[in-house]
């Protein structure tokens, strides 16, 4: 399998992931700025950017730890124009979602709620 299909494989499993916590998948595969935004969906009342990072074990790194500063610094230039284009006025936030596929083709997801801490505007 390539590495775009495997990438497209995570994030629909993510967003069904999220979907079975309730929450719902508003768009996917958003263009903003020179970024793309894999998931937006609202937790409650929250609106959420959703990262989906897919790794099969063996690689040298999990999912969750390719996120590193100059990717959320992305993200957030990224959000900023997404919630200022959408005018949304509520609060929002960036979560990492992990897939990691084990050795037998089983998936698994990890949800990392609000990897910027509040950083720059999660509110607006």
């Amino acid at each position: 399998m390539n590495h775009l299909k495997f990438g497209e494989d995570g994030e629909r499993l993510a967003a069904a992931y999220l979907e079975r916590l309730g929450w719902r998948i508003i768009d996917r595969n958003v263009r903003a700025g020179r970024g793309e935004l894999d998931i937006i969906a609202m937790d409650g009342n929250e609106l959420v950017i959703v990262e989906v990072r897919s790794r099969k074990i063996g690689k040298l790194s999990p999912s969750e730890t390719t996120v590193g500063p100059r990717k959320i610094g992305r993200l957030l230039k990224s959000a900023r124009i997404y919630v200022e284009r959408a005018a949304y006025g509520g609060n929002w936030r960036i979560d990492v979602a992990a897939v990691t596929v084990d050795v037998s083709g089983n998936p698994r997801v990890e949800l990392f709620s609000d990897v910027t801490m509040g950083m720059e505007g999660g509110f607006i």
